[in-house]
């Protein structure tokens, strides 16, 4: 979990940095792993020696798809390079190999890159180089970023900068406000990342460096594979594919292909994906592209652990291994060393989990990458609570902690808060588990307000663009803009001055209550801020479109869901006539955010008289979500979701049906679906016993099986809900 929070810039080309914690079970035993992991490091070396003086011709050159700025591959070998820093005569030659020594080693030790881009600095100040000092305080900055230490990383960001316009470096200008984009996305901040992206790609143009060009195009890409806007992401990879085909660089073309598998990926195609990479891996050996051929392997890993085959997976893991370790890749070598301890720990094979943990830890201890420490802190620490050692738990905890906090990192922060709450309860401390689930929800808190804040941010940043070229409608976007921001604002304003009264009043209850009742208004936030950012996203996307009144129609239904879910989140038991309201507004959104994929029918029975009735908030929110986001994935046919309200003797009957693939097969199909679609499960369970243990009244009771009555019009999943029927006067 911790991995797929931590930001690492230097991997965000060639891999999914969510692969970390990816759940899958294979039974396997140590022999195979202490076999591959003491490679034969000699033979490597003097294959490297043998080859060492065709390398040193290249080394002074401008190389294909080896800009140290960009896109780099590591082909390098650090005792040729040494050597040719030693024969280097000019300053200009000397501070070149600075800085490729500087990125070799950015993820082999970030001392060593540190202290080889401190002398590319000196060097470059006293000589007059001015763009390549500005390269040097980039990849200055870029050291701090693997570290994550913010400020200092800002700090030369602003010099290579500074330096890099004095001087109208362009092409460095563009790379260095690229690096910057980056930095944004991975601290969330999504609008600027759209702004910084496009200044780039307004440098690289200047500079006519089309190599650059590719790399802020694939940066855009990325970041729309992320937010799920797959066509403008394709949009993206074709202007990069067009430039690349101009270059005639197979380097380049590899790297876009990497990304294009992203994209395949990410439409669930996990198969083409891989078949896409394979069909490259013969090039990519034969250029002796070994950091490349690494992280290949470690994606198609990845990919083989969503299809389920486990085998395959592990002999690409080994394989990545065996292949990155012998040249010192440090930082991807612990990465791999993690992901087979997990493997490990699933298949409760503890004892070596638990060693190769220490292993990797100790490899991100000794060369300096204190973000992936605390990842190995933080998995030794779960590890151990898994095995209710407690103490050893603490300790590796208070070590996570102790980085957590010195780099006051927000997503750190929180993961740790969250595991000393349930490593508390565990232990039966509910005393401090309150005090660290407190912290925890007030982390998580401010996660959420910068999310939603970032969404502002990326739409303006997406308007401020179009106006430039639509400069004809500034005005009337200018004023329906506005609009936007005013419903969006003040809903979003009182939604957290509403959920900041609530969490305060909870405090004031015994210790015991207390814990309860913050754990129920937790599980009721079922509006995440990802549901309003995607939403927001679709607003600006018909803003981008000049479709006005698709736009004005998506707002209208969304301030008034949030408008409707801020006057239920306070309340334990709403009216069934607002329930479904949020239900109706909910369901027209999501109609629009997916193009009309699913029609929907809400059936409520001649008896009920909904204004009377009530009922708690949001219950079978979670289950239409699955239904539309899971349910419908994989089905030829047009979703159809049927949500029926009738009365039953005493109790009010709510039925929520489909015709997606259904419940069992989907698990059967997907093992990774598993743990999407069953969140609603535990959650609404949790919800229902705290009620019903708090409001002591007849019991609420769910279930979710196959809807597989015959001739059933919607045949797929189907939930029901028994309610008592509650007088809302009551």
């Amino acid at each position: 979990m911790a991995d797929r929070l931590i930001a690492n810039f230097f991997y965000f080309f060639w891999f999914d940095k969510n692969f970390i914690f990816e759940e899958f079970l294979l039974d396997l035993g140590a022999n195979d792993f202490s076999r591959k992991l003491f490679y034969n490091y000699s033979q490597l070396k003097k294959l490297f020696y043998s080859v060492g003086i065709v390398l040193l011709l290249f080394i002074l050159k401008p190389m294909k798809a080896e800009d140290v700025r960009g896109i780099f591959f590591y082909r390098q070998n650090i005792d040729d390079l040494k050597q040719s820093l030693s024969q280097a005569k000019s300053p200009e030659s000397k501070i070149r190999s600075y800085l490729l020594l500087s990125k070799m080693y950015q993820i082999i030790s970030a001392k060593e890159a540190s202290a080889y881009a401190d002398s590319a600095i000196i060097l470059s100040h006293s000589a007059k180089l001015h763009s390549l000092k500005a390269d040097a305080f980039l990849l200055k900055a870029r050291v701090y970023m693997i570290g994550y230490v913010t400020d200092s990383a800002n700090l030369f960001l602003d010099s290579a900068y500074n330096e890099a316009l004095k001087y109208k470096a362009h092409s460095s200008l563009g790379y260095i406000l690229a690096t910057q984009a980056i930095k944004s996305m991975y601290e969330n901040d999504k609008g600027i990342f759209l702004d910084e992206i496009n200044q780039a790609e307004e440098y690289f143009k200047l500079a006519k460096d089309y190599e650059g060009l590719i790399y802020a195009y694939l940066s855009r890409a990325g970041l729309f594979i992320n937010l799920n806007l797959f066509d403008e992401a394709r949009h993206y990879l074709n202007l990069a594919k067009e430039l690349a085909n101009k270059l005639k660089d197979p380097s380049l073309k590899i790297s876009l292909l990497l990304r294009e598998a992203d994209l395949l990926s990410a439409l669930g195609n996990h198969q083409q994906a891989i078949s896409l990479i394979l069909l490259n891996m013969p090039n990519i050996r034969k250029d002796s592209l070994v950091y490349l051929e690494s992280t290949c392997l470690r994606s198609i890993s990845t990919l083989y652990i969503k299809l389920g085959e486990y085998n395959k997976a592990l002999e690409c893991a080994y394989e990545a291994y065996d292949k990155c370790k012998p040249l010192n890749f440090n930082l991807m070598a612990s990465d791999l060393l993690t992901l087979i301890a997990n493997i490990f720990h699933r298949t409760n094979n503890f004892d070596l989990s638990i060693r190769l943990n220490h292993q990797a830890r100790g490899l991100r201890y000794y060369n300096h990458f204190p973000l992936a420490y605390f990842n190995s802190c933080y998995n030794l620490a779960a590890l151990y609570g898994a095995l209710n050692q407690i103490d050893s738990s603490l300790y590796w905890l208070n070590q996570a902690k102790i980085i957590a906090d010195r780099y006051n990192n927000i997503e750190t922060k929180a993961l740790t808060a969250e595991l000393y709450y349930q490593i508390s309860e565990q232990a039966g401390l509910y005393e401090s588990a309150v005090h660290y689930f407190q912290l925890w929800s007030t982390f998580k808190a401010q996660r959420d307000q910068i999310v939603t804040k970032n969404a502002f941010r990326a739409i303006k940043a997406t308007l401020d663009v179009h106006r430039q070229k639509e400069q004809y409608q500034l005005n009337e976007n200018r004023v329906r803009n506005r609009l936007i921001f005013s419903y969006l604002l003040a809903g979003l304003t009182l939604l957290a001055i509403i959920i900041a009264f609530l969490l305060v009043r909870s405090y004031k209850n015994k210790i015991r209550l207390q814990y309860n009742q913050m754990r129920e208004r937790l599980l009721r936030m079922q509006m995440n801020p990802h549901f309003i950012f995607n939403a927001l996203i679709a607003i600006q996307s018909y803003i981008y479109k000049n479709d006005s009144s698709q736009a004005i129609n998506l707002l209208d239904n969304f301030s008034a869901l949030i408008r409707l879910f801020l006057t239920s989140s306070s309340k334990d038991f709403i009216p069934l006539s607002e329930e479904l309201d949020i239900i109706r507004y909910y369901l027209e959104i999501q109609q629009i955010r997916f193009d009309d994929k699913f029609e929907y029918e809400i059936e409520v029975s001649p008896k009920l008289e909904p204004e009377k009735i009530a009922i708690p908030p949001l219950l079978i929110q979670p289950f239409i979500e699955n239904s539309i986001e899971h349910g419908f994935n994989g089905i030829k046919i047009k979703g159809q979701l049927k949500i029926i309200y009738t009365k039953q003797g005493k109790n009010l009957m709510i039925y929520v049906l489909d015709n997606g693939i259904g419940y069992s097969r989907s698990i059967r199909q997907n093992p990774n679906m598993k743990n999407h679609k069953s969140m609603a499960i535990p959650i609404t369970k949790q919800r229902l016993e705290i009620l019903n243990r708090r409001f002591r009244r007849e019991q609420i009771q769910f279930r979710v099986t196959d809807n597989s009555a015959p001739g059933s019009v919607y045949p797929g999943t189907r939930i029901e809900f028994s309610i008592p029927l509650i007088d809302m006067k009551i």
